[in-house]
């Protein structure tokens, strides 16, 4: 299967209704496309990047067996992750960076291939990186083994209008676009009492189950949400 398979191309592009009517800058595409034209540089949302990706290490080891493990960075900003994920890649690997923000996948692009990926002897590990609509995802059910979520849900829950609607229809893709036994790892603030019975009416229409772990004790706690499609 090529990345190319993966997705489903519209010819004439996704597009985002620049005149929606604005509640909260954080889940808005206007403030974050200004903010990433004016300041592209990292900056990473909650968790550090070291921390994340040791955290995650060990189910791209449960992965390690596939032909072919595919992971989706969902609404990747300018976050280390995904530059720091990919210097431990060792095995056939596609590592999908999504966001609706091009400069933030200018940024990633560079910040990638100025690391040690270009060191790594798999030949078949390729990084894509792909503009679109989180709501609308571009890619074929059923494909991703691991979806990665730093902040994206959280960013769309400050629209205290519309960020529950439009966080179920994230959540709804992105359970689409996972394979059977996939999961969804989430990183929050927000405490297992409220985010847990949010994710379990999100994914009402999927069989999941969902467990989490704390990844820090200081000042804020971090929880790391492991969603299972069963």
């Amino acid at each position: 299967m090529t990345i190319e398979s993966l997705v489903d191309h519209d010819e004439n592009g996704i597009t985002f209704d620049e005149n929606r009517e604005i509640y909260d800058s954080l889940s808005r595409w206007e403030y974050r496309n200004r903010r990433y034209k004016e300041r592209n540089e990292a900056f990473d949302w909650l968790t550090d990047p070291y921390l994340t990706v040791q955290s995650v290490l060990p189910y791209l080891e449960e992965n390690k067996s596939k032909s072919i493990i595919n992971l989706l960075d969902l609404g990747t900003g300018t976050s280390r992750f995904p530059s720091e994920l990919s210097k431990h890649f060792k095995d056939n690997f596609n590592l999908f960076c999504f966001d609706y923000v091009n400069e933030c996948l200018q940024f990633q692009r560079s910040s990638i291939f100025l690391s040690d990926f270009r060191d790594a002897s798999n030949p078949l590990a390729r990084i894509m990186f792909v503009c679109g609509d989180a709501e609308s995802l571009p890619f074929k059910a059923d494909t991703m083994n691991i979806i990665f979520d730093k902040g994206t849900t959280d960013s769309l829950l400050k629209d205290k209008i519309k960020g529950k609607e439009r966080t179920h229809s994230v959540l709804s893709e992105a359970f689409r676009v996972l394979c059977p036994n996939g999961k969804l790892l989430q990183f929050t603030d927000e405490d297992p009492d409220v985010r847990i019975p949010f994710m379990e009416d999100s994914c009402k229409n999927w069989n999941i189950s969902i467990s989490y772990k704390i990844l820090s004790n200081e000042s804020i706690e971090y929880f790391m949400y492991t969603v299972l499609k069963q």
